[in-house]
């Protein structure tokens, strides 16, 4: 008897390892490039969730039987979302499944060896559970309860001891960020155990709301002695001086997120093309604010990085998805800084895909748009692929524009579409942009071509604008680079992701911006890097535009961090670094930064919007 229990207890760890095995490679993932620590916590997972299902059913086959189906379809859901985004399905994926569905559907299958090893193992393992002994005495008999009691309580007791212990999750949870390298340096399932437990912020260290008014009341200024001559509110902190304004009135301003908007010859010299990819973005000088801005994300997770320009927040204090997470009541925005002066009646949002994506339909009122337009709006849209293309969705621009009430001033955002990935369909640009190391390189030549068709777009746009009498501001950015093959990294850096450096994750995170009037604005290529958080201070500034305290205190921030983003951040001296190893002044910084941040979204009960609007 003994002896049978013991064969069946070594059958269970057996098959708990395999089903690890069968996970890893669905994401073409070999497990002896795991350390040996991170193995066995991974196998552990496996191990507690068959216990718990063992001890439920008081059966070892029913429940192995259901475990490995289970971990088969994890398996191969998990290839299927890796084809088209790079990594795996996380937890926090569970706050998007329905932007996720809707999009899912625009992707091709392609067929890798691993899927096929992954089948074999899977099948292996569910073939297996079938030879399990079956039935055997009654459900309900003494010693299977005692022994399924004992199997849940040892279980409970994993489960407290991995939430409330640091050491099972050390050094896994912090690269959240960046999804595909945590799976890929600690196994499937440690990963998303510990991104499950990214879903709610911490107060930071050092917070009370008294604290939080501290701070942003060092921002507060006396309007009416301390502006200067256009009636820009001056930082009492060092900051630049306002900039100018055309004439006595404000402009129509037009906030542009361009999807996958990116130049990647900041990679390295390595990149080369047959043809130049943006050449009216270059050409723009005149009148015209240009850099780069760090992006939270990559590849994807387009809200985050909308989420960071309209609120002047940052993902680095945040774990998730704001949109799908946390913004559930009204929040200032810039949005709503605009909207105070008179001149702008109404604020338009548009979007050409399903409204509900990222919640946008419910998020938008809550920061004070009076509009949503979205791909039900566009009657007959033109297509690139399967997108709405930047050239259609600017004619909705145009409409706005010219159909706004005489005397009103338009306040817009718009989050394109046309460049969202997969780069693996039919289309071709009929002149297109070739990435010259590699002419076959499928992926990164849609991209490119795609990208040279949202230049002409743009270049469509300020032609335009430049035509029209009323003042008019254009803010145009990326939300993130394209995820294109680890192949294309190799070719351009000389190594592969997981070989960055701290600089080159850096490098894949940065976002060309422009601000570009049509009328006088001072022009300036700035070589300073910042971040998608610190523009809605920078739009105000150059539409003449009072500034909240708020605005004032990121300026500031921004002199002492000039880019800060979730992939990590900049210093004052231009060197890059991690979150987590600044030096001391840095981290005074971040943590005011974070204070405030944490009063801003989370202290509903306490916050006093006197600091986050203008009187």
């Amino acid at each position: 008897m003994r002896g049978k229990i013991v064969c069946q207890a070594l059958v269970f760890l057996v098959l708990g390892f395999l089903e690890f095995i069968t996970v890893e490679l669905f994401l073409d993932r070999f497990i002896i490039d795991l350390g040996v620590e991170w193995m066995f916590k991974n196998v552990l997972l496996y191990w507690v969730g068959n216990l718990i299902l063992v001890s439920l059913f008081h059966r070892t086959r029913p429940a192995m039987m259901l475990s490995s189906v289970f971990v088969l379809v994890v398996g191969i859901a998990n290839y299927l979302i890796t084809m088209f985004r790079g990594y795996g399905i996380v937890f926090l994926d569970f706050y998007a499944v329905r932007t996720a569905a809707t999009v899912a559907g625009r992707y091709s299958m392609e067929w890798k060896p691993c899927f096929a090893a992954g089948m074999a193992v899977g099948l292996l393992v569910v073939f297996l559970s079938t030879l399990l002994p079956g039935k055997q005495g009654s459900y309900f008999q003494k010693k299977t309860v005692a022994l399924s009691l004992l199997g849940l309580g040892v279980s409970a007791l994993f489960g407290v001891w991995i939430n409330t212990s640091a050491s099972f999750f050390h050094g896994v949870s912090e690269l959240s960020w960046d999804h595909r390298i945590g799976i890929h340096d600690y196994g499937y399932a440690l990963y998303f155990m510990a991104n499950a437990g990214t879903g709610k912020p911490d107060k930071p260290s050092g917070y009370s709301p008294e604290r939080a008014e501290e701070i942003l009341a060092r921002y507060r200024v006396d309007v009416s002695k301390e502006t200067d001559s256009l009636g820009q509110v001056r930082s009492d902190s060092g900051t630049d001086s306002a900039w100018s304004v055309a004439g006595d009135t404000h402009p129509n301003i037009i906030l542009i997120m361009n999807e996958s908007f990116a130049d990647l010859r900041v990679l390295g010299e390595g990149f080369h093309s047959n043809q130049d990819v943006m050449p009216f973005f270059d050409s723009l000088t005149e009148n015209t604010i240009k850099g780069y801005a760090e992006a939270s994300v990559y590849g994807g997770y387009t809200s985050n990085s909308e989420f960071e320009f309209l609120t002047g927040c940052t993902k680095v204090f945040l774990p998730g998805n704001p949109y799908l997470q946390y913004l559930t009541a009204e929040l200032p925005s810039l949005i709503s800084t605009v909207k105070v002066q008179k001149e702008y009646r109404e604020a338009v949002a548009i979007h050409p895909y399903y409204p509900s994506g990222y919640n946008r339909n419910r998020v938008y009122p809550l920061l004070d748009f009076d509009r949503f337009l979205s791909l039900e709006d566009f009657s007959d849209p033109e297509l690139l692929r399967d997108y709405v293309s930047d050239e259609e969705t600017y004619r909705q621009i145009y409409k706005l524009y010219e159909k706004k009430p005489t005397g009103s001033r338009l306040c817009l955002f718009t989050v394109t579409m046309q460049n969202h990935n997969p780069y693996r369909s039919d289309w071709v640009s009929e002149e297109p942009v070739r990435f010259s190391k590699e002419l076959r390189d499928a992926p990164v030549n849609q991209y490119l071509s795609l990208i040279r068709k949202s230049d002409d777009a743009l270049r469509d746009l300020i032609q335009y604008f430049e035509r029209q009498t009323e003042p008019v501001l254009i803010v145009f950015f990326g939300d993130h680079q394209p995820h294109l093959p680890d192949t294309f990294y190799g070719k351009v850096m000389d190594k592969l992701p997981v070989q960055f450096s701290q600089e080159d994750v850096l490098k894949k995170h940065l976002v060309p911006y422009l601000l570009w009037a049509n009328y006088d604005i001072p022009e300036q290529d700035r070589e300073q890097v910042s971040s998608l958080n610190y523009l809605s201070p920078l739009v105000l500034r150059t539409a003449g535009l009072p500034m909240t305290d708020y605005h004032r205190f990121l300026l500031d921030v921004e002199q002492a961090v000039p880019s800060i983003s979730a992939s990590g951040y900049y210093d004052a001296q231009g060197q890059a670094g991690e979150i987590g190893r600044a030096d001391a002044m840095t981290e005074k910084w971040l943590n005011e930064y974070e204070i405030v941040q944490y009063y801003y979204l989370f202290d509903r009960k306490h916050r006093s919007d006197e600091y986050f609007t203008i009187d």
